[in-house]
Formats: C-alpha cells, structure tokens, sequence
C-alpha cells in the first residue's frame, strides 16, 4: 500500500450491502446529517458535541466537501435503501500508510440503532480495507461507557486489546479508551469458517 492508494477517495466509491448504501456525503444530505448530529444521545460517547444550529451542520459539510477534494476523508455516508435517508457515517478515521493499518469510526441517527445496521456498515468497510486497500490490520478505539460500540465490534470478529486509563480529553474530562482490532490473517479466517 502507498499513498498513491488513497487518492481513490477524491472520488470514493460507492459501496453496497444488503440494506444500505455506502457513499460520498454530499451537501444536499444537511438535513439528515443534522437530524443525527444534532442529538445529545448520538454524540454523547463521541469526541464532539452534539450540532447546536443547522449553519454549523452547513459548515461541516463544507468542510467535508474540500477534506474529500484533497482525499483526506475516508468516510461514507451511510444510506439506508428503503427509506433513501441518510442515517449516519463509516469509515476511517485514520490510514496508516506506512504500517498498512487503519482505524475504524461509525455514528448512526438514534432512530436506527438496534438493527444491527453499525454492523453491516462496518462489516462492509472492513472488506474494502482488507481486500481493497490491503490493509494488514483495523482497530477501533472507544470510550468504554460505550458498550454498544463494544458489542459492534466483537460481533464483527475485533478482539479486545487493551485498555488506556485517561487517555484522552473529551468535553473537559480525562476518558478511560478501548481498543478492539482485527488483522488480515484473522479476518480471511472468519471467512473461511462462514463459508
């Protein structure tokens, strides 16, 4: 994997599961997008605050929109089929280029939770990291309160790490991090034994 691999997203590609719609986050999505953003319960285990005024879900988007020109954004708006809405985000937070590895992110509109839609999304990501990009390894990291993100996360085959007390600053207070990661070796496992 090179640099070279990541100009792919100044025009991400779409990716499809069974229910969703994996794709580039556009301006004409403010609406949807600030409908999640903007709900306390949505970002309360997240490293921001909640969006406070539609103008300041404007200018994310635009800022979106400039970090995806230069392929510095690799995340997707998550779609779902049936109702056309956008419902949240995933993709990765960050490439480590040199050491073919990433980390994973998702947020999804509360009205979705519990159907196992941060799974599919993910599960999906996970491939086109794997098999796309050839990453070697994926990890997420989470605030441990946050235990539907754990249970995400073990359901799509990451283990458990290790944990960092205090490790980062989040709205004023020392928060206690988890890190649950998949390689390529145990991933193409997986495979094989739903096969």
């Amino acid at each position: 994997m090179n640099k070279k691999d990541l100009k792919l997203f100044i025009n991400i590609p779409t990716l499809n599961t069974e229910r969703l719609i994996l794709r580039k986050i556009e301006k004409s999505d403010l609406n949807d997008v600030h409908d999640y953003a903007s709900d306390p319960e949505v970002s309360k285990f997240l490293l921001w605050n909640p969006h406070q005024s539609i103008e300041f879900t404007k200018l994310y988007l635009k800022t979106v929109s400039s970090f995806y020109k230069k392929g510095i954004f690799y995340d997707w708006g998550i779609v779902d089929k049936k109702s056309g809405k956008l419902i949240g985000t995933c993709g990765f937070t960050d490439i480590d280029v040199k050491n073919e590895s990433a980390e994973v992110g998702y947020v999804l509109n509360r009205n979705f939770w519990g159907q196992k839609i941060a799974k599919e999304a993910l599960l999906r990501v996970l491939e086109f990291g794997f098999v796309t990009l050839g990453l070697n390894r994926i990890e997420a990291r989470f605030l441990i309160e946050n235990e539907r993100s754990r249970r995400v996360l073990e359901k799509c085959g990451m283990k458990y790490e290790g944990t960092l007390k205090d490790a980062i600053k989040v709205k004023g207070k020392f928060k206690t991090i988890s890190i649950f990661a998949i390689t390529k070796k145990e991933y193409s496992f997986i495979l094989r034994e739903k096969i």
